[in-house]
């Protein structure tokens, strides 16, 4: 943790300082950029997750990019059953990302309790997974690392998808070829290096973790990293006996190693495991922003005269998308009216909810002031590192595993090809960061420039994301740990640490 918030034990209208209650001074995680931390709102009372983020630490073209669109698909969701960005705060020195704080613990967690689900509330969880899913692609964004330990459940018990540091932009009908994510989720045609959509990918992770609720373990589990490989590949599904024919029969459909003949989210809707609940709740669709109009609730706008904010200016901050601690200050308040068992027209979760379009109307002087950027993240200036590269494909991540559960994959899993990696990127210019553009990132910034053959499935080993840096679960490791780490290209030259659901504890490979 930097100095600055140690020192001051506050930020904004935040305050991390160790409290009598809720151990407000918590860390709740560690990861590259910095720590994320317990805090209370102070106007409100309410907790909140504060990621925070060193500049300094901030010094790669990867970094920035990365950092950048993971800010940007944050600010563009608005769902029941993602995780929601409040506030952007920045110092000099740092950039504070303001986050919902869930607290009901990780769906994984709740897998091991329980040995495993019953129908009945796995239906209700995968069906929560499922409009998540289908949310975010309808806003072309992928996710690739959907698994038990990014779906965590609030008070209400419903689950919020998080952890979008490997997520990526897509045009329609664009083919991805990034290989990222933990391999025990990962499509067989990802892991054959060949390009896929992304919808597809992530039913195909939607599917392993619905044979995790309704089984307890995973369908496909090698301390081996080869040897899990193939086994996704095949495909070959053994079923417990307790698993009912029609959770079978499902599950079979949606894990097809065909990605053409893989179920869709409407097929999956209509297959009659999915129906065993007579359900008729409302599906949530969340808001597209910039196409739907952002509710307002009267009643808590009215409560914010009490802490002397202007009605029309907290009206004007909601219907922009604004980020700041007006809008912090309206959802919070309209979190705990909710929680409290109240009704409100801004509930995006409720069956009553119907989004409006906006209406079309002429931009005026105003608007176009208030669209201005205000407050960006000052010039980062990247250093040049030997062999450093920045990976030619969609998404330009260094991915090595970041969790102990997730087999190290660092190994190649294809013939080798000429094509050289280790290439040392030459960029003078400074990065600017705009964090206040609700637009999605330029695209020709995304496109690949040299295909890579030689695929490796790996996640971030030094980037650990929304998970670690929300709930402290594993050790940060340093630099030098993961260059280490990153030389050694033989599975026999380290140790592979592998967790299943029965047991807790890491088992070293042998």
């Amino acid at each position: 943790m930097t100095n600055d918030v140690t020192k001051n034990k506050s930020i904004g209208q935040y305050i991390f300082g160790k409290q009598q209650i809720h151990k407000q001074g918590k860390t709740l995680g560690e990861g590259t950029f910095g720590k994320v931390k317990l805090a209370t709102h102070i106007l409100t009372g309410e907790k909140v997750a504060i990621k925070i983020l060193e500049k300094s630490k901030i010094v790669d073209a990867s970094d920035v990019e990365r950092v950048t669109r993971e800010i940007q698909i944050l600010k563009q969701v608005r769902h029941p059953n993602l995780v929601q960005l409040y506030e952007i705060i920045e110092t000099p020195k740092q950039l504070f990302l303001v986050m919902e704080y869930v607290n009901g613990g990780e769906l994984f967690e709740y897998i091991v309790q329980n040995q495993r689900i019953k129908d009945v509330e796995a239906i209700r969880f995968y069906s929560q997974i499922l409009s998540g899913i289908e949310y975010l692609h309808k806003l072309h964004v992928v996710h690739r690392d959907l698994k038990p330990e990014n779906l965590i459940l609030d008070s209400r018990g419903k689950l919020k998808i998080i952890d979008f540091g490997l997520s990526n932009f897509y045009k329609t009908d664009d083919l991805l070829k990034t290989a990222c994510g933990s391999p025990c989720y990962a499509a067989p045609e990802m892991i054959a290096g060949k390009r896929y959509q992304g919808l597809q990918v992530d039913i195909w992770s939607s599917g392993i973790i619905l044979f995790a609720m309704l089984a307890g373990y995973l369908p496909f589990e090698d301390p081996n990293t080869n040897q899990l490989y193939k086994k996704i590949i095949a495909g070959d599904l053994k079923f417990p006996k307790f698993i009912t024919n029609e959770a079978k029969e499902l599950i079979k459909n949606i894990l097809n190693t065909d990605p053409q003949k893989r179920y869709t989210i409407q097929e999956i809707r209509k297959h009659s495991w999915f129906n065993f609940i007579k359900d008729n709740q409302k599906i949530p669709t969340g808001l597209v922003i910039g196409f739907h109009k952002i509710p307002i609730d009267p009643e808590i706008i009215k409560q914010l005269v009490n802490f002397g904010i202007s009605i029309e200016y907290a009206e004007k901050c909601i219907e922009t998308n604004r980020h700041n601690h007006v809008t912090t200050t309206y959802y919070l308040l309209l979190k705990r009216y909710l929680i409290a068992g109240n009704k409100s027209i801004a509930d995006i979760s409720s069956e009553l909810f119907e989004p409006q379009r906006n209406s079309i109307r002429q931009t005026t002087q105003t608007d176009r002031k208030s669209s201005k950027p205000q407050n960006p993240l000052p010039l980062i200036q990247i250093k040049n590192r030997r062999n450093h590269t920045q990976q030619a494909d969609d998404s330009p991540i260094d991915t090595k595993p970041r969790l102990n559960n997730s087999v190290n994959t660092q190994h190649t899993i294809l013939q080798p090809s000429p094509t050289i990696l280790n290439q040392s990127i030459d960029i003078p210019r400074k990065i600017h960061l705009d964090l206040q553009k609700n637009t999605l990132l330029d695209g020709s910034l995304l496109q690949p420039q040299n295909d890579v053959k030689v695929l490796k499935l790996k996640t971030p080993a030094n980037r650990n994301y929304i998970l670690s840096e929300y709930y402290g679960r594993f050790p940060r490791k340093s630099r030098n740990q993961d260059r280490q780490s990153s030389r050694q290209s033989s599975v026999d030259q380290e140790e592979t640490y592998y967790k299943t659901f029965y047991k807790g504890t890491s088992v070293p490979k042998k």
